[in-house]
């Protein structure tokens, strides 16, 4: 029994070391045929890698020259930039240059914009653009002046004596409309008047009123009114001189008035509260008065549109203007007091009189005293000095006056008064 058992152990062994030879066997083939599979492996990858080298190398090449181009052509635009900035800064000059041409060219122009309007005025727009507003005054039975429309409200302005003897006032405009109206204040001594229409319909858009300091003498003017009657009538000439301050006559009395505009646009009776009219249609004063013809021809007054705005203003607000005064009265220089009083020009005012109780006589201001300027704006005569106070001062303001007592030069300040009746 033993024997058997150690007979199959042995066939076992024998069995399992004869399995074991075939398997290392076959286990050799296998790692032969894998190591023979490695080596191509590796061989192949050996060619990619060089082929990859190959190629990083002959990129790397072509990286050099490439860059070595770009370096060049960087140097020929770095040249070209500093070419090109010289052909600028070349040109920049060039163009400061013909800027500053402009700018003179430009000067230029606006003088020639500034000068046109002094010699060149189309009558016939202006008349259209302003031809509506121009009113005629009226009693009911004729025509006593003429008027323009001043706001949207239904204010007219007309000078002070085509209305101060009306009991009954019509306002007719150009297309015939018209409507009664009332003084809603007037001021003699500027003879300027404000009207108020009943009939609020007829109001139509006003003309704009300009700044009357910016006139010039020679420009041309404008007048629509209705002198005797001739409704819309439109003459026109150039500004004499402005600043003026004239004894206007007014029937078989006189009255000094100040801030007027000399001009020769033709104007008869019926003109008087029309408008005195610039190249661009505004307005830029109102016509008053006429030299008698027996005295002159080609002079004609109209109040400036600075007074003219300043006093309506005020009429309209609280139906009075209050005159301002000094209470002097005054006289322009002459050669004669020139020489005298050992003076270098006539430019300047000689005070006649002082009045009583006036802010002259309050001030110390005294007979021959020689008034040569007014807050520093220098005084040439007595139109320079009552338009400055007609235009700029008011009751109750203080007013700077420099003045020549026999050779000494004084400052004198005043609270100005209001002017009497």
């Amino acid at each position: 029994m033993t024997n058997k058992v150690v007979i199959g152990i042995l066939i076992f062994l024998v069995v399992l070391s004869g399995g074991l030879c075939a398997y290392s066997y076959t286990l050799g083939q296998q790692i032969k045929a894998l190591s023979v599979q490695l080596g191509v492996y590796q061989k192949e990858q050996s060619a990619q890698i060089g082929a990859v080298s190959d190629r990083v190398t002959t990129i790397r090449r072509e990286a050099l020259v490439r860059i070595g181009t770009l370096d060049g052509e960087i140097a020929n635009l770095e040249d070209g930039i500093a070419t090109l900035a010289g052909e600028i800064g070349t040109l920049e000059d060039e163009m400061g240059g013909t800027l500053i041409k402009v700018g003179t060219l430009e000067h230029e122009m606006r003088d020639i914009a500034t000068e046109l309007p002094q010699s060149v005025i189309n009558a016939d727009r202006v008349y259209q653009r302003v031809r509506n507003a121009v009113v005629r005054v009226s009693d009911g039975e004729r025509t006593i002046g003429s008027g323009f429309m001043i706001d949207t409200t239904g204010h007219v302005v007309t000078a002070h004596h085509v209305v101060e003897r009306l009991s009954t006032i019509y306002v007719v405009l150009s297309d015939g409309r018209s409507s009664k109206a009332t003084v809603a204040g007037s001021c003699e001594y500027s003879d300027i008047a404000v009207l108020t229409l009943d009939d609020k319909r007829l109001v139509v858009e006003s003309p704009t009123l300009a700044d009357s300091v910016m006139v010039r003498i020679g420009e041309p003017v404008v007048t629509v009114g209705s002198p005797f009657e001739l409704t819309e009538t439109l003459t026109s000439g150039i500004v004499s001189q402005t600043g003026r301050f004239a004894e206007i006559r007014y029937g078989l009395r006189t009255r000094w008035v100040a801030n007027l505009i000399q001009f020769d646009a033709a104007v008869n009776f019926g003109n008087s509260g029309g408008p005195l009219l610039n190249s661009k249609g505004e307005v830029i004063g109102m016509v008053i008065a006429r030299v008698d013809p027996n005295e002159g021809d080609g002079i004609y007054y109209a109040v400036s549109s600075n007074k003219v705005k300043r006093v309506a203003t005020s009429l309209i607000d609280q139906g009075f203007f209050d005159y301002p005064w000094l209470g002097v009265e005054i006289a322009d220089l002459t050669p004669e007091i020139m020489q005298d009083r050992a003076l270098e020009t006539t430019n300047g005012v000689l005070v006649n009189r002082v009045l009583p109780d006036s802010p002259a006589r309050v001030s110390g201001i005294k007979v021959d005293d020689i008034i040569v300027a007014i807050d520093a704006v220098a005084v040439r005569d007595v139109g320079d000095l009552n338009s400055y106070l007609g235009e700029h001062k008011s009751p109750d303001e203080l007013v700077s006056l420099t003045l020549i007592r026999n050779t000494t030069k004084l400052e004198v300040s005043l609270r100005i008064g209001k002017r009497r009746s």
